[in-house]
């Protein structure tokens, strides 16, 4: 197990349920006792600099917030819940756990501290909330068609437009998003 941490789950058209339709999701974690991830393009009203700021972090400073950067939906579990993933930090947060070599994934304050400032991480997404899947749960979803699988590319992660990153993670795959087929098979 463990093989997709560090993965994009793609929806297909087979996706029936509408939340997750055209939905790329960042796999954060994958085991025997199931897996966890971001919702990539789903966006939520919130500003990161409306969040940091209702925080109370941006009080006398100038911290300078990408003004179209906003706060993602990461899925419909743990909703009162903040992630922030982002590109390796030294040293880490406080409660910060390695996906890969340079990409974490921090749900301590002391990382939204730091946006908008010198000693931010380079490369971040704030996320309420994730999506998880149960013991067996996501190969199940898998075995009938509703997810693709592409390595990740940090691209999709934090530079892509919200809008198109579906489009641009199936084209990591070599394939159009008009390729794609309600039904799927097998060899």
């Amino acid at each position: 197990m463990g093989q997709l941490q560090h993965h994009l789950l793609i929806a297909t058209p087979a996706m029936d349920d509408p939340f997750f339709q055209r939905s790329v999701i960042y796999l954060c974690e994958h085991d025997d006792d199931g897996a966890m991830g971001l919702l990539l393009n789903r966006m939520t009203d919130t500003s990161i600099a409306e969040l940091v700021s209702k925080m109370n972090f941006m009080m006398a400073d100038d911290r300078r917030v990408e003004p179209n950067s906003v706060v993602l939906l990461g899925g419909p579990v743990n909703l009162d819940k903040g992630f922030v993933l982002h590109s390796k930090c030294i040293p880490p947060f406080e409660r910060s756990e390695a996906i890969s070599p340079d990409i974490w994934l921090t749900s301590s304050l002391d990382v939204l501290e730091t946006l908008g400032r010198p000693n931010a991480p380079e490369h971040y997404l704030v996320a309420i909330g994730c999506c998880s899947w149960s013991a067996g749960q996501l190969e199940d979803e898998l075995r009938h068609n509703m997810w693709l699988v592409a390595p990740c590319d940090e691209r999709i992660l934090f530079d892509i437009p919200y809008g198109q990153r579906w489009q641009s993670a199936v084209a990591l795959l070599g394939i159009s998003p008009d390729d794609l087929s309600q039904e799927g098979g097998r060899a």
